[in-house]
């Protein structure tokens, strides 16, 4: 499948941060169209990761494991309150910057009496985030408005209404809006980290044979509020190492360079004193071999991403971290480079095909 094709199917999938087991639906949909007989199994587990999992070649003493990692959740929005007027009070999920909440397009989902706390993406309400105007504000300056006076306006006329359909915990995402720029750039709200799952996924479809070690691909869940979902997996799974794939900034004006990568360029290696020095330069050899476009940053301790959790769980996982060049992070309208994904794919499966060196 065309990878421009496939990222808009798994952008427009709602995987708030605390409410993954939304997606189950979506992704289900995806994997049996278009990765139908890629994985020998695909299921969620208890903490809302969804694993697929390519069996590798059986050998005596057992085969390896690795683990492949791109977290499935998403920045957004929880209902706290519900005001006259219908208008609701909110707070974020994940790291949302103020500057890009006000004025901002979401949806709000909405709940069945019988089912209160089931939410999917078929029943949701549009809501526009609002405050009092710059005009009228009693603050000095340019300041922003804290969150307490930022409210989502749903157009309904009461708060009796909303609370027929809106409750106390209902999550909120961006309004998913994917757009294609020029020079083969895509954008769209909750790329991060949809983006590197979908590079993943088709990673082990390029595959031509069976794999030399078992793959543990795993969309992992609650990455954005503490990396629990590919924490448990790993523990569950044991590998003997892992590659943590999720965006990385990309250089733009005022954005330091020595942090940053190249839209365009292809993958970002790391490296961290997070993650192990001997698996990053084997990848970063592999790529040399392969001709694989990569670039480097430093990030001398935490790099902030599922890498920091993984690499301490049980007694000890290798990691390497993989990252995707992305602009406007965490923003409704997130930019990446369809031939940065095409590039993230071949290094990704050459990883998977020389496992067995690797580990």
């Amino acid at each position: 499948m065309e990878v421009k094709a496939l990222l808009e199917k798994i952008s427009s999938v709602v995987s708030l941060t605390g409410y993954e087991y939304m997606a189950e639906p979506d992704l289900e949909k995806i994997i049996g169209e278009e990765f139908k007989d890629v994985f020998d199994e695909v299921y969620f587990d208890k903490a809302g990761s969804c694993r697929l999992v390519k069996k590798g070649v059986k050998k005596i003493g057992g085969t390896k494991k690795i683990m492949l990692d791109a977290h499935l959740d998403q920045i957004g929005l929880v209902v706290t309150e519900i005001l006259d007027g219908g208008f609701l009070r909110v707070k974020t999920l994940g790291g949302i910057d103020r500057n890009v909440i006000i004025a901002s397009e979401f949806y709000v989902y909405t709940y069945e009496q019988e089912n209160p706390f089931i939410f999917s993406r078929e029943r949701r309400i549009p809501a526009i985030a609002v405050s009092v105007p710059p005009h009228l504000r009693k603050t000095p300056g340019n300041q922003l408005p804290d969150m307490q006076d930022i409210y989502l306006d749903t157009g309904y006329d009461s708060r009796e209404e909303l609370e027929k359909i809106v409750r106390v915990g209902s999550p909120v995402s961006f309004k998913n809006q994917f757009a294609s720029l020029e020079n083969n750039l895509v954008a769209d709200a909750g790329l991060d980290d949809r983006v590197c799952a979908a590079a993943l996924m088709l990673a082990v479809k390029e595959l031509k044979k069976t794999p030399e070690a078992d793959i543990h691909v795993v969309l992992s869940s609650s990455e954005e509020k503490g990396g629990l979902g590919a924490e448990i997996a790993a523990f569950e799974i044991d590998p003997d190492f892992a590659v943590i794939f999720d965006v990385g900034f990309a250089q733009g004006p005022e954005i330091d360079a020595s942090g940053a990568f190249e839209i365009g360029k292809g993958a970002g290696i790391d490296y961290s004193a997070a993650t192990s020095m001997k698996l990053t330069k084997k990848v970063i050899a592999l790529a040399k071999e392969k001709k694989i476009p990569y670039q480097n940053i430093v990030s001398p301790s935490a790099i902030g991403t599922n890498a920091d959790e993984v690499a301490v769980t049980g007694s000890g996982v290798p990691c390497v971290q993989i990252s995707l060049p992305l602009k406007n992070m965490h923003f409704p309208t997130e930019i990446a480079c369809i031939q940065d994904i095409e590039n993230s794919v071949k290094l990704i499966a050459a990883i998977i095909e020389n496992a067995e060196s690797l580990a």
